[in-house]
């Protein structure tokens, strides 16, 4: 993890953090366990690398994850960015040990999604668009197509790879999507993305962020793609057989009592 941090990132963002956070520079080296002075003396060393101890240390005390503290420039961010990371870094955190229940969805099957009679999808971030083209004759023609209009390439945008949707608080949904610019036929990096986008019933959807071209959060994004990928690899078992396996891990294969309520049955 010490390999290929730059030292000034990480003192940078020690410095910037004990003053947003109001802190003394020598309490903040007693919580870390190291020496009054450390702090100092070894940013102004160049040829010194804090240990992994220490950063460990550090991130604790001052509330912000190893990964932020060393390849992020945290006083460049804006207080939404900063927000955005730390909910990032929990979904891949939980994601990992296999805390969330993320629903994998085929670029195929998001592809070739049909409307109903009304013209509506059932994906939230998939709408009927209407627009012009150049016909045989020369004169533009109407076409419809349903798309999803990405933030990184609107209208032009097809799915890429899996998408992943994650069920939240209050029928809120988190979207994890994997897009290309399908007029970009040289497949360069500007042609792909992947978005983060939350629906909730009733209301728009949400865009949150992206790791397309200089995004601050590219490399919070692509891990956590990355985790849910490998977690969507792996078996899962819901709550409420959870629930049966672990009676019967106890020696309990009797069946409840049935629940009963004041409620009226007519």
């Amino acid at each position: 993890m010490t390999e290929k941090f730059n030292p000034k990132t990480l003192f940078d963002n020690i410095d910037f953090l004990i003053k947003n956070q109001n802190r003394k520079i020598g309490e903040v080296e007693n919580e870390a366990g190291v020496s009054a002075g450390y702090i100092s003396r070894t940013s102004k060393d160049g040829g010194s690398r804090p240990g992994i101890d220490f950063i460990m240390k550090i991130a604790h005390v001052l509330h912000v994850s190893i990964d932020t503290l060393l390849k992020v420039d945290i006083s460049s961010l804006t207080p939404t960015e900063r927000y955005l990371i730390s909910f990032l870094e929990k979904l891949e955190q939980d994601t990992t040990h296999d805390l969330l229940n993320w629903d994998r969805l085929t670029a195929e099957s998001l592809n070739n999604i049909d409307t109903d009679q009304n013209g509506n999808t059932d994906h939230p971030l998939f709408e009927l668009h209407s627009y012009s083209v150049p016909g045989e004759t020369g004169y533009p023609e109407e076409v419809s197509r349903v798309l999803f209009p990405s933030h990184s390439f609107g209208i032009h945008t097809e799915i890429h790879g899996d998408c992943f949707d994650l069920r939240m608080k209050n029928g809120a949904y988190l979207h994890l999507m994997d897009v290309s610019d399908y007029r970009n036929t040289s497949n360069g990096p500007d042609s792909f993305a992947k978005e983060i986008w939350m629906s909730m019933p009733g209301q728009a959807s949400q865009y949150l962020c992206s790791d397309y071209e200089h995004s601050k959060l590219v490399d919070f994004i692509d891990n956590l793609y990355a985790a849910v990928v490998e977690n969507t690899k792996h078996p899962k078992v819901k709550q409420e057989f959870r629930y049966i396996i672990d009676s019967f891990m106890k020696d309990d294969n009797e069946d409840d009592p049935p629940k009963f309520t004041d409620e009226i049955p007519f």
